[in-house]
């Protein structure tokens, strides 16, 4: 098996795809990218590195670090997020409010906007500076030759047009679930807004397919059940109301991003990240949708195969 070869072949699927997608049109900057941009990293639990494309254009975290800042969390403070935010898939799009005021303001998941808005909130820190950058501080753990810094381009952006996640944070203050809605929102828009490509993308990403320990390192990232948490739920909730198709054509636990990154973790094994700009109508790189199905086949890597 040539996997540098199923790369390429990947690519070159991805970039027809690509044509069908559209920018992220409702974040000003995130329409400013270029389009055709497009890459592939996988890397392996023997700190293998196979690549291809733009792997080093920086792109926003945006809904692929919702992932990273549940980690986080549960490494300060375990399994008490789910006392607040529940672990159910939601059937509805990330920006979604229709189930809040009929669950009592309890978010369905932390993957959807509500309740990564929730988990922000919980970070270390007293305000949102000091919030972000335990979560920076996170990363740089992971990585820590990457100097992770917010877009502030992208962040003021977010910002000025984040009004539907405003509203979501107003929702879990009714109900007490966040002391500070400003603090809480202000820490989302900058962590969504932190810069990183895709070669650090799926750097970090690695503990997440290795029970929770950094194979580069050895050192523990989080304990194994709460490892398995953030997986199970990338698998269930982190392609939101595209689970299902995702489920069914690639078979991994994936989580996308609609700056046009998605990260798959393949437990044991390896990490895939992919990244293409234009998006479907789920919110999802049309690309990246594409390259990872025929990576999925090709590698064998699913993991209901």
């Amino acid at each position: 098996m040539d996997i540098n070869q199923i790369i390429k072949e990947a690519i070159d699927i991805g970039g027809k795809e690509s044509q069908k997608g559209e920018l992220a049109c409702y974040i000003p900057e995130l329409a400013k990218v270029d389009p055709n941009l497009i890459g592939v990293s996988i890397r392996d639990l023997k700190g293998n590195h196979f690549y291809e494309g733009d792997i080093e254009e920086k792109f926003t975290f945006q809904s692929a670090g919702k992932v990273f800042v549940l980690a986080r969390v549960l490494k300060d403070i375990g399994m008490k997020v789910f006392e607040k935010v529940n672990y159910e898939p939601s059937g509805d799009p990330f920006n979604s409010m229709v189930l809040l005021e009929d669950e009592k303001g309890r978010p369905r998941n932390p993957y959807i906007n509500s309740g990564a808005i929730l988990v922000s909130s919980m970070l270390q820190g007293d305000n949102s500076d000091e919030k972000s950058n335990s979560f920076i501080d996170f990363l740089k753990e992971l990585c820590p030759s990457s100097d992770f810094k917010i877009n502030q381009a992208v962040y003021k952006s977010e910002s000025e047009t984040g009004f539907r996640n405003r509203a979501m944070a107003n929702f879990l203050k009714q109900y007490g679930l966040i002391d500070d809605v400003d603090v809480a929102v202000d820490t989302y828009f900058k962590n969504s807004s932190i810069d990183l490509s895709l070669s650090e993308l799926s750097r970090i990403s690695l503990f997440l397919a290795n029970k929770g320990v950094n194979p580069l390192t050895q050192k523990r990232v989080i304990s194994e059940t709460c490892c398995r948490n953030v997986v199970s739920l990338m698998a269930t909730c982190g392609m939101y109301d595209q689970a299902g198709d995702v489920a069914l054509k690639i078979g991994l636990p994936c989580k996308g991003a609609v700056s046009g990154a998605i990260v798959a973790i393949v437990p044991g094994k390896m990490v895939i990240t992919v990244y293409s700009p234009p998006l479907g109508e789920k919110g999802n790189s049309e690309a990246g949708l594409a390259m990872l199905e025929y990576l999925s086949k090709k590698l064998e890597v699913s993991i209901y195969g």
